[in-house]
């Protein structure tokens, strides 16, 4: 890819993200709009209808003087915030808030109320995990060593609210001069990105039983009974290793279908031991078996082939072998993923499109939006050849962090979304969608599906998604 300016490419960026979620109007709008991205110096001279974002203030990892500001039913909670202008030309908009999404001149004149470029820029390219060096014992960036976390920040899609701004901006300068706080019909229906990574597809493994078998006498070293109902998951899976596990690929599908749902099937193959494919390759055949037309198959990367050329390559012939075609879309067994080199070395073998950027911990925004962008090396300015779907919810995660709330906390992060546009990507495992071992797991994806029906949320795999973007915002 030749090199690009970093105000080019989150330019792109945001146009290919209003390609996805807006109406056509509203991408044709933003094109003929005065935008302008320059310094902070040139910006303020900037004078009549025009949006000017300043592209020189520095990104700070530590989200400072968060702040919200009612929008198009919603609220969008935004930080870093700029100071006013001393020019009495320059006034708050909306006027009479206290905290403004936009200063405005006299003349028309639009300038972001935070910094708009640095926050996202930021965000996109990773620069909170690129400043430190906190790592967990897997390697990842954990949701937990995030300054958005304090702030409660995590669960904000800065790049949508920003979009959403800029779109209401546009509306705005062109009716009345002054940025809307409405979109009225601007907005496209939020789309549901659906995946199950299958790594354990049978009950019966080693690694498995044991956890089984040390969840029986560990209350024991706490001087409490043992928890013999574990054994009957040992003796259940033993005689029939595919119950709830395997078998419950067709109930995915089946429910899926039922709300007119798509979704991604990552297969985890290669080596085999705790970290690796427990369940080997040779059920794979059978998972493939199920998956019909029009729900796609990806490779969910080992944990051994994180960043090893050879793991990976040999991996990736084998699952090619399989299901007959090179897998384009990926996610890595657990979400191992490094902000510096994973992208580059993903696109080096044959992944377009990668759903690893999530956190295991925590359900959130890693990359600060909910949809699709396109990996950027800030350090070189050259956009990579491959485009990152965030995962924003993974079933687990969602439960122990929420417990009782976890539809209501899901519901919510819907609602804003359908109030700004974007995507959400959620993973459910086959082992977590009916496995009365895991009573609390029990109707959580249908209850997610209901959800996302309610809010009249569309579904789209990753490719699927990443294809709908127009040709022209694809490369640099």
């Amino acid at each position: 890819m030749k090199a690009e300016a970093p105000d080019r490419y989150l330019w792109r960026q945001i146009l290919s993200h209003v390609s996805l979620f807006y109406d056509p109007a509203i991408l044709a709008l933003l094109e003929e709009t005065r935008i302008v991205f320059t310094s902070v110096r040139e910006a303020y001279g900037v004078r009549g209808p025009a949006i000017v974002v300043p592209i020189d203030i520095p990104f700070d990892a530590q989200p400072r003087s968060p702040f919200s500001v009612p929008f198009n039913g919603t609220a969008l909670r935004l930080w870093n915030p700029l100071e006013p202008p001393a020019d009495k030309a320059w006034k708050g908009c909306p006027e009479g808030n206290p905290h403004p999404l936009w200063y405005r001149h006299d003349t028309g004149t639009h300038i972001p109320a935070w910094n708009f470029f640095g926050n996202l820029l930021g965000l996109l390219t990773f620069q909170e995990e690129r400043q430190s060096p906190a790592r967990d014992h897997h390697g990842r960036f954990a949701a937990g060593f995030s300054p958005r976390v304090p702030a409660e920040l995590l669960e904000v899609p800065a790049f949508n609210d920003a979009g959403a701004a800029l779109v209401g901006a546009c509306i705005g300068l062109r009716r009345q001069g002054c940025a809307a706080m409405q979109l009225g019909t601007a907005l496209k229906r939020p789309v549901i990105v659906l995946s199950h990574d299958c790594d354990i597809l049978r009950g019966n493994d080693c690694w498995t039983q044991g956890i089984r078998a040390y969840r029986v006498i560990s209350p024991l070293m706490r001087g409490r009974p043992p928890a013999l109902g574990n054994l009957w998951w040992v003796l259940r899976n033993a005689l029939r290793p595919c119950d709830f596990y395997l078998d419950n690929v067709s109930g995915l599908v089946t429910l899926e279908r039922m709300f007119g749902g798509t979704s991604t099937f990552y297969l985890l193959n290669g080596p085999g031991g705790r970290f690796g494919a427990r369940s080997g390759s040779s059920l794979l055949p059978r998972v493939v078996a199920e998956i019909p037309r029009g729900w796609d198959i990806g490779m969910h990367y080992g944990y051994d082939a994180f960043l090893d050329e050879e793991q990976f390559s040999t991996q990736r012939r084998e699952l090619a072998d399989l299901i007959g075609h090179e897998p384009a879309a990926g996610r890595a067994h657990y979400l191992r993923f490094d902000s510096k080199r994973s992208f580059p070395f993903l696109s080096a073998r044959g992944i377009s499109v990668d759903e690893s950027a999530g956190y295991s911990d925590r359900i959130g925004y890693r990359c600060g939006i909910g949809g699709c962008f396109q990996g950027y090396d800030p350090d070189t300015e050259r956009a990579l050849d491959i485009w990152e779907i965030p995962m924003t919810v993974m079933d687990d995660a969602i439960l122990a962090q929420y417990g009782n709330d976890a539809i209501p906390a899901f519901e919510r992060l819907l609602r804003h979304l359908s109030r700004v546009g974007g995507a959400m990507s959620v993973v459910f495992h086959p082992g977590s969608f009916y496995n009365p071992e895991f009573p609390r797991m029990l109707g959580l994806y249908h209850k997610i599906l209901i959800a996302s029906r309610e809010l009249g949320c569309g579904s789209a795999t990753a490719l699927a998604l990443h294809r709908s973007i127009p040709t022209r915002f694809m490369n640099a």
